[in-house]
């Protein structure tokens, strides 16, 4: 991937970083920003509505205050990552969900031991001094069985399909846990559950999302 292969756009309401057959779009919807995913051959504005994957949503009513099926995030904030690939985009978003500061940073960058990889690293934590029985990141993923490839207790992958020859994997980081279950005919839900720690009052989820062409990658 070279840097014109790159772009970042952003206004008040949206950052959205893409390069030719990928992109996240990251949008304000009323108090929260919300992400999506697309990987491979979509169509640009039917991505607009349905991209190949989508936060599951917790909700302020009728949620259990102790299980949080997705992070929230209220406020976006733009960083720069010292010394990082001149390509990379890192955004701090923050959020409060009944008893829960909840925080992550979201790093866009080319994986450093094979540029023809693109990964959508997160890194989340919820300071919490209540309960916290789940705390999980949630997706839609609209992928079926025939499009998965592998998954484990470290990674789930996907290829053929709208993916072509292109490798996506979803890949979790140490004290988290990935889950993969059925959505409907034509969809996936991808769950990366926090390993809580009985005794601490911060939780942590570490998971990224990696995308490969056939013509891109080096191995």
């Amino acid at each position: 991937m070279s840097g014109v292969d790159w772009k970042c756009e952003e206004t008040e309401d949206r950052v959205e970083v893409h390069g030719p057959d990928w992109r996240i779009s990251v949008r304000r919807r009323g108090d929260r920003w919300l992400h999506g995913l697309s990987f491979g051959d979509f169509d640009p504005e039917e991505v607009e509505r349905w991209p190949l994957l989508s936060t599951v949503e917790s909700n302020r009513e009728g949620d259990d205050p102790a299980r949080l099926v997705s992070p929230v995030y209220q406020e976006l904030h733009r960083h720069s990552a010292p010394g990082s690939d001149p390509r990379s985009v890192q955004l701090l978003l923050t959020g409060k969900h009944f008893h829960h500061y909840l925080s992550a940073v979201l790093t866009v960058a080319p994986d450093p031991d094979d540029p023809g990889v693109v990964v959508i690293d997160f890194d989340v934590a919820d300071r919490c001094r209540g309960e916290v029985s789940s705390l999980a990141a949630t997706y839609l993923v609209r992928l079926d069985s025939s499009a998965l490839q592998t998954a484990d207790s470290e990674s789930i992958l996907w290829t053929g399909g709208p993916l072509g020859d292109g490798l996506l994997t979803f890949q979790v980081g140490s004290g988290t846990i990935p889950a993969l279950a059925e959505a409907g005919r034509h969809s996936t839900r991808v769950q990366a559950f926090s390993q809580l720690e009985a005794d601490s009052f911060t939780h942590h989820l570490r998971y990224q999302w990696r995308w490969a062409t056939a013509s891109g990658r080096t191995r």
